[in-house]
């Protein structure tokens, strides 16, 4: 064999392993997939319409080489308490959580929850993300997450066995909220708060007679059945929202390709709290027009007299938790400012 002949199959050989390489490499990025932990069922439109599609996302963005599977409720992690240990942890990547089961693990958040601020859940998130981004919603002991959404539900209202039209009527009545801060609403409106349970097991308490109702909003009360359990429905007033997080450990969120990492981020943030928003009144209102037509319901609507009294005590809700959460006016008052600019 000639020089110029061995020079030739040394090119070819260079470049077949240069080619195998490639191969290799971008084999091993269509590889890298991410594990996402949900408390939500898989037929929800949370899980299909906005937790599936916002993976899609992602993965197209980042040319298929970066996969995320999101898992519905209890094929990951059944106890939806522990999804944020098991994300910082690192058992999974990402995390679908409602601070609500976790008091005390970002405190802040639950500004959210007092009553007569949040007026939509396109609103509240994005009033959300604004807070995330300026450094008012950081959490206790999460430095080692990310938060690559804050949403926030819409309003929730009352949904009860029997009929409710005056503080009267709501006294003594056994009602679930999730979370410290909804849980004084309910304390405050002189009905009995229940703690501890979660939204999948609202409908069965209410159906054995352990509780009398709950607070929730209509994508709730349709998915998990607690619709079904309660026939009334009390309008007004706006008894709060519940914050609801997509974090990821940071852990693993740092060690992602800078190619993975634009994917992930040009999908997070204020673009994925608009998301969850728009898509989550969207159904609120399918939910809400659907129940209204089902003639077995009651839907009462307070007097202003009697609306009065229910926001006088509902002040006093927002007076603690301003006074017994740390740097507590600040945070109400930005929110309160976020929600405004998020109108406009």
């Amino acid at each position: 064999m000639s020089k110029q002949e061995s020079l030739k199959s040394a090119l070819v050989a260079i470049g077949a392993a240069v080619s195998i390489s490639l191969a290799v490499a971008t084999a091993a990025a269509a590889q890298e997939k991410l594990r996402m932990v949900t408390s939500v069922p898989a037929q929800s439109f949370i899980f299909k319409d906005i937790l599936q599609v916002w993976a899609k996302r992602v993965t197209d963005s980042a040319g298929n080489s970066l996969e995320i599977e999101a898992f519905p409720a209890g094929t990951l992690g059944r106890d939806p308490q522990t999804h944020i240990d098991m994300v910082r942890d690192g058992v999974a990547d990402i995390g679908y959580i409602v601070p609500g089961y976790t008091p005390g693990a970002f405190p802040e958040v639950t500004v959210m929850e007092l009553p007569t601020l949040v007026p939509s859940a396109t609103i509240g998130s994005r009033a959300g993300a604004r807070m995330i981004d300026e450094g008012f919603f950081q959490g206790t002991g999460a430095e080692n997450l990310v938060v690559l959404g804050m949403f926030s539900t819409a309003p929730t209202q009352l949904a009860t066995t029997r009929k409710v039209e005056s503080l009267e009527d709501i006294k003594g009545l056994k009602l679930r909220g999730a979370g410290p801060t909804l849980l004084g609403t309910i304390e405050a409106l002189g009905a009995v708060p229940v703690g501890g349970l979660t939204v999948t097991n609202i409908a069965e308490s209410v159906t054995r007679g352990l509780i009398d109702g709950s607070v929730n909003e209509w994508v709730a009360l349709t998915i998990f059945g607690i619709a079904e359990a309660t026939k009334f429905h009390l309008v007004a007033p706006n008894l709060g929202a519940s914050p609801i997080m997509v974090i990821m450990n940071r852990k693993k969120y740092e060690s992602l390709s800078p190619e993975h990492k634009a994917a992930i981020d040009e999908n997070s943030g204020m673009v994925f709290s608009e998301f969850w928003g728009e898509t989550f009144d969207g159904n609120i209102e399918k939910f809400r027009s659907a129940a209204m037509k089902d003639t077995d319901r009651t839907f009462t609507e307070l007097t202003p007299e009697e609306e009065a009294r229910w926001n006088e005590r509902l002040q006093t809700v927002i007076a603690d938790w301003i006074s017994k959460s740390p740097n507590g006016q600040a945070v109400y008052d930005r929110y309160s400012a976020a929600i405004q600019e998020a109108s406009k």
